[in-house]
């Protein structure tokens, strides 16, 4: 029994000793520069919107910018320029639409107060494909807001991580 107990141990510190050799951390914080406190948000899309990505950005960086409610009194500036589209990819013999692929694309960049380009604007696309049970007739809308707040949040986590990359580069 302590011999098991022993190799169990034995094993998971090989596995430690593995991740951590490989360079294996886990996802931290983004941590900006002390310079940049504040931070106001640009997007054409509803401020509050739960499927925008502006709502999930704030909510990810909250803990480590203050938004603002203008460029003026902000640090940086996140510019969001997002668009949603759905495409039908197949239907039965009726005619009646089952299967869909929903896309969200978003080009995004930063500038600081100074004017100068701490993210210059890159561009983030994520997709997923879904299917209806076409005998439901809320079952689209209700898929739909679901996905693109999944698709908002999965590409604003993509942003986030690629800004705290371009951040670290820069220091």
């Amino acid at each position: 029994m302590r011999l098991q107990i022993q190799a169990k141990l034995f094993v998971l510190l090989g596995v430690i000793t593995l991740l951590v050799g490989c360079g294996f951390h886990l996802r931290g914080d983004v941590s900006f520069p002390d310079v940049y406190q504040t931070a106001y948000v640009e997007s054409a899309e509803p401020e509050y919107s739960r499927e925008s990505i502006e709502f999930y950005v704030k909510k990810q960086l909250a803990p480590q910018l203050q938004f603002v409610d203008s460029k003026d009194q902000a640090d940086v500036t996140i510019y969001i320029d997002e668009s949603y589209d759905t495409r039908v990819l197949a239907s039965n013999l009726s005619g009646a639409q089952r299967e869909y692929t929903s896309y969200l694309r978003a080009n995004i960049s930063v500038i600081d107060s100074q004017g100068r380009v701490v993210f210059p604007t890159e561009g983030f696309t994520r997709s997923q494909d879904f299917s209806l049970n076409e005998r439901e007739p809320l079952a689209k809308t209700t898929a739909e807001e679901a996905i693109k707040r999944e698709l908002s949040e999965g590409l604003s986590r993509a942003f986030i991580r690629r800004l705290t990359t371009v951040i670290r580069a820069g220091k």
